[in-house]
C-alpha cells in the first residue's frame, strides 16, 4: 500500500528547503563579511582550519575530498617556503643521507655493522674530510675573496666615471679588434648596457656586505647538517614505509619497481654531477694557476658551484673569469682567448670524456630538452629550479614512459 504525501508535507518540506538555503546563503554572505573584517589576522593556517571546519563533514563526497587535498597541497607549498631558510640544513642533511644511504647499507648488509655505528662512522668521515678541506683551502679562499672584492671596490671607484666612450674605445682598439666593428657594434649597441652595468656594481657590493651577518647566521645553522643527516641516514629503512603509506598503490610491487628507477636516475644524476663537479674545479684552479690567473683557487670553487647547473653554469663562469680578466690583468687577445679556451676545453672535456663515464646515460634527457628544461625551471623557480631542472625533468619522463606503458597495455588488451 503506497503512503500518499499530502500537499501540507509537500508544502513544508519545500519550504524548509528554500529556509535552508537561505540561511546557507546569509551564512556565507556573514562569514565572508567577518573574514574582510578580521583579514589583518589570517594566514594560512587559519584559513587551512576553516577550510577544514566546513569541508570535513562533507567528507562523503569526492568533490569535498579533492578540494581538502588540493587546499592542505598549498598549505604544504605555503608552510615550506615560509621556512625555507630553517629547512636548509635539514634539506642537505637528507640529500646527503640519500647519496651515502647505499654505503650504510652496505656496511649493514656485508659486515654486520649496526645501522647506528655504520652511520655515526659515515657521518664523522664525512665531517673529516670537510675539516681537512676547509682547513687546507679556506684561508687561501678567504685571503682571494678578500683581495678579490677589494679590487673590484677599487676599480669601481676609480673608473666608473671614467667608463665613457673615449676611453672605451681605446681599450677595445688595444686588443687589436677593428675599427668598424668597435665604433658600429660595440660602442653604440653594447656600449650603454655595458656602463649601466658598471653602474650598478657599487650597489651590488653594498648588499653583499649588509647580507655578511644573515650570511654568518646561515652558516651556523649548517651545523645541524651532520645531526640530521646522521638520523636520517640510521632511520632511513623506517622512513620508507612512512612515505609509502603517504601515496598508496593498488599494485605495490609496480611501485616499488617505479621508486626504483626514480632512485636509479635521482641518485645516479647527484653522484656523478657532484662528482663531476669538484673534478671541474680543480681542473679549472690548476689551469688558471698554469696561466697565471690572480684568484685561481676562488675560480676554481665558483667553477665547481656553477658546473652544477649544465649550460648556464659554463656560460656564467665564462663571463665571471672575462670579468676577473678585465679587472686584474693586462688586456690583449691572448689573454681574453686563454680565459674562454679553458672554460671551452673543460665542457668538452666534461660533455665527452667524464660526463659519459661517470653520469651515464641513466638520467635519459636529450640535450635540447635539457635546455628547455632549464629555461621553464629557471623562469618559474629561479635559482632553485636550475638546480634540479635536469633530473626533474628526469622523473617527468619516467612516469610519462610509464604512463604510455601502461595506456598501450590496456589497448593491447581490448
Amino acid at each position: 500500500m503506497t503512503k500518499e504525501t499530502s500537499p501540507d508535507t509537500v508544502g513544508g518540506i519545500s519550504n524548509a528547503r528554500r529556509f535552508d538555503g537561505v540561511a546557507l546563503a546569509v551564512g556565507s554572505v556573514a562569514l565572508i563579511a567577518l573574514a574582510w573584517l578580521v583579514r589583518s589576522v589570517l594566514n594560512p593556517f587559519v584559513i587551512a582550519f576553516l577550510l577544514y571546519i566546513i569541508l570535513a563533514s562533507f567528507r562523503d563526497y569526492q568533490a569535498a575530498r579533492k578540494l581538502l587535498t588540493a587546499g592542505f597541497v598549498l598549505f604544504g607549498f605555503w608552510l615550506l617556503l615560509t621556512l625555507a631558510g630553517i629547512l636548509v640544513p635539514f634539506i642537505i642533511g637528507a640529500v646527503l643521507a640519500y647519496l651515502f644511504n647505499p654505503v650504510v647499507h652496505q656496511l649493514y648488509e656485508k659486515r654486520k655493522i649496526s645501522r647506528a655505528w655504520s652511520s655515526f662512522i659515515i657521518v664523522l668521515l664525512f665531517c673529516g674530510v670537510l675539516v681537512a678541506v676547509g682547513w687546507i683551502f679556506l684561508p687561501t679562499l678567504g685571503e682571494q675573496t678578500k683581495a678579490f672584492i677589494q679590487q673590484l671596490t677599487l676599480f669601481v671607484r676609480q673608473n666608473v666615471n671614467s667608463l665613457d666612450q673615449k676611453h672605451i674605445r681605446t681599450m677595445l682598439l688595444s686588443l687589436g679588434l677593428p675599427d668598424g666593428l668597435v665604433d658600429g657594434i660595440i660602442l653604440k649597441q653594447a656600449g650603454p648596457e655595458f656602463r649601466k652595468m658598471i653602474a650598478f656594481v657599487p650597489s651590488i657590493v653594498i648588499d653583499i656586505i649588509s647580507e655578511l651577518p644573515s650570511i654568518v647566521e646561515r652558516t651556523l645553522n649548517l651545523i645541524i647538517v651532520p645531526v640530521a643527516m646522521f638520523y636520517l641516514l640510521k632511520d632511513w629503512p623506517k622512513l620508507l614505509p612512512i612515505v609509502n603509506s603517504i601515496f598508496p598503490s593498488k599494485n605495490p610491487a609496480r611501485r616499488l619497481e617505479i621508486m626504483a628507477d626514480v632512485d636509479h636516475v635521482l641518485y645516479g644524476y647527484l653522484r656523478g654531477q657532484m662528482t663531476v663537479a669538484l673534478m671541474i674545479g680543480i681542473l679549472g684552479a690548476i689551469a688558471f694557476s698554469i696561466l697565471g690567473f690572480p684568484y685561481a683557487g676562488l675560480l676554481g670553487l665558483i667553477l665547481a658551484i656553477s658546473d652544477l647547473i649544465p649550460i648556464v653554469g659554463m656560460i656564467f663562469s665564462a663571463f665571471l673569469v672575462e670579468f676577473v680578466i678585465f679587472l686584474t690583468m693586462d688586456l690583449n687577445v691572448a689573454v681574453v682567448l686563454s680565459g674562454l679556451f679553458v672554460i671551452g676545453g673543460l665542457h668538452l672535456f666534461e660533455v665527452y670524456i667524464i660526463g659519459p663515464r661517470i653520469i651515464g646515460q641513466g638520467i635519459g634527457v636529450p640535450p635540447i630538452l635539457m635546455i628547455l628544461a632549464l629555461l621553464v625551471f629557471g623562469f618559474f623557480f629561479g635559482f632553485v629550479g636550475l638546480l634540479v631542472a635536469v633530473p626533474a625533468t628526469g622523473v617527468i619522463l619516467l612516469f610519462v614512459n610509464e604512463y604510455r606503458k601502461n595506456n598501450g597495455t590496456v589497448e593491447n588488451v581490448q
